[in-house]
């Protein structure tokens, strides 16, 4: 099978057709009902590894030489004929099975002594690990639910997890931009605009690592003896070529296959099955990469590292995702290229799995409607007052945990939080769309954040009202209810709230 010419990634069309596709039919019959609108495997994490291959393939062949050339194919889409010719002279790096080198597996593994052998179902990242098994503690993804996977799912989890690799134990290496980081993607109105739009021209994207390294081990690692880390060697971004960052291969894995057909316990499609793969220890071990879809953050060191997340995906992230912050969160690349090729609007899909050491705790996605301004300085105040609003949020949300907390004597802040996030989320982008014509009208945006207070008080309270169960008087302890009511109120009124964050005018003793 080979993952450039076979069908292979699932997909539907605008009329709803569920389809399987080779990557260059991205381009299909754009402009009807038949276009390809969205990828459509059987798990999420499956989708964010595809878009990323699509991307990564892309800007392997395509990169544009500069804005205009990628606008051009922005507005005039490639047939899919000229993708596949674009394709063709990688496509050796592409075969999943065969006797020679294999999409990101291990070229010598096969034959070596020392490898171990381990079920499918381990390929898959949220499988439960060794430690689980042990103490039975597999109580969410149980142990042999998975025991076959056909190819087609094969190739996307091999995909899934070489990009992700959490920490797996000794010398199991993580990915190359540690376990399980965001990823932050500029949608479109199909999958080959969501691909296209975070492909980044030639000059941009050769910083990423070293264009000198030019051989077909440099870019696809698979396709020579792999740089192992038995001592503890690190692969820096001078050591590969830059398209490596989409192709890394940081475990040492090889698919058993044995000519089986049977139905998928993942897609439930009958096709060849694999039931086990070979594995060792002590892959690629990268440090100091960057990624063109990950924003990054500065530790305390100074250091800039890709970000991860533990949280549900909104908002909140706003800042780090979108704009950069004070602090050092800075958008991924591809984002911040999306303001200087002049995109005034776009949705951004961001996902990523919250890892726990070697432990998946969840997967979470979300999209944000991004505006851009095509005014430097006016982009610049719409930013600085979105800062302001969600600084506004931050703050409400810490009042109102802590407020329902010792109304209730409880433990839920970070529960309330969420909530308050999640509940407050589209109003946000209500306002902030408001924002943008106040600040291209030149106006001071001050009614913005005036609603947006108003807001978040009335919600704060609301919020208060239902998770303290102040209505059950008989229940309850009023007095603590009451007295956290009061410190909350005090709280979402103060000078801090509304003059030294969100800058409202101050007003006369005795107002509001």
């Amino acid at each position: 099978m080979n993952l450039i010419n076979d069908v292979w990634i699932p997909a539907h069309r605008k009329n709803g057709e569920k389809i399987k596709i080779t990557p260059w039919q991205i381009t299909e019959d754009i402009g009807t009902d038949r276009e390809i609108v969205e990828l459509a495997a059987v798990r999420p994490d499956f989708n964010g590894a595809l878009i990323q291959f699509l991307i990564g393939l892309l800007q392997t062949t395509c990169a544009p030489k500069g804005n205009s050339d990628w606008r051009n194919w922005l507005n005039n889409p490639p047939s899919a004929d000229e993708l596949k010719k674009k394709f063709e002279p990688v496509s050796f790096a592409f075969n999943l099975d065969g006797d020679g080198p294999r999409f990101m597996q291990d070229f010598y593994l096969e034959k070596d002594d020392k490898k171990t052998s381990k079920d499918i179902g381990k390929l898959l990242i949220d499988a439960p690990g060794e430690q689980a098994l042990k103490k039975n503690t597999d109580f969410f993804i149980k142990r042999d639910r998975i025991k076959k996977v056909c190819i087609h799912c094969c190739s996307q989890a091999l995909l899934t997890l070489q990009i992700n690799a959490p920490a797996g134990g000794k010398g199991q290496r993580v990915g190359l931009r540690g376990g399980g980081p965001v990823n932050t993607i500029i949608m479109g109105e199909n999958v080959w605009q969501t691909a296209w739009n975070n492909v980044l021209a030639d000059s941009e994207f050769d910083r990423f690592a070293n264009v000198a390294k030019t051989t077909e081990p440099d870019k696809f690692p698979w396709c020579g003896q792999t740089r192992t880390s038995e001592r503890d060697k690190a692969t820096m971004t001078q050591d590969v070529h830059p398209v490596q960052v989409y192709w890394s291969m940081p475990r040492r894995i090889r698919l058993n296959f044995m000519g089986q057909t049977n139905t998928c316990d993942l897609c439930r499609e009958k096709r060849q099955i694999v039931k086990a793969y070979w594995t060792k220890p002590y892959g690629v071990k990268y440090e100091g990469f960057k990624h063109p879809i990950t924003p990054t953050y500065k530790n305390k060191d100074g250091l800039s590292l890709s970000a991860h997340q533990h949280e549900p995906i909104g908002y909140k992230y706003w800042m780090g995702y979108v704009q950069n912050t004070d602090d050092g969160h800075e958008p991924a690349k591809t984002i911040t290229n999306a303001y200087s090729r002049r995109l005034q609007k776009f949705r951004l899909w961001a996902f990523g799995y919250d890892m726990d050491n070697m432990k998946a705790c969840c997967w979470y996605e979300g999209v944000m409607p991004v505006i851009f301004i095509d005014n430097e300085t006016q982009w610049k105040h719409y930013n600085s007052e979105i800062t302001m609003l969600i600084q506004a949020s931050d703050t409400v949300s810490d009042y109102l945990s802590k407020a329902v907390v010792k109304a209730l004597n409880s433990s839920l802040f970070n529960a309330v939080r969420q909530r308050f996030w999640r509940e407050t989320e589209p109003e946000f982008y209500r306002q902030i769309a408001l924002l943008r014509d106040e600040i291209v009208a030149c106006k001071d945006g001050l009614s913005i954040r005036q609603a947006w207070h108003k807001y978040l008080v009335g919600n704060a309270q609301n919020i208060f009202d239902d998770m303290s169960q102040s209505d059950l008087i008989d229940q309850i302890n009023a007095e603590r209810v009451a007295k956290a009511y009061n410190e909350l109120r005090k709280c979402i009124y103060s000078k801090k709230l509304k003059v030294e964050i969100l800058g409202l005018p101050k007003k006369k003793e005795g107002n509001a």
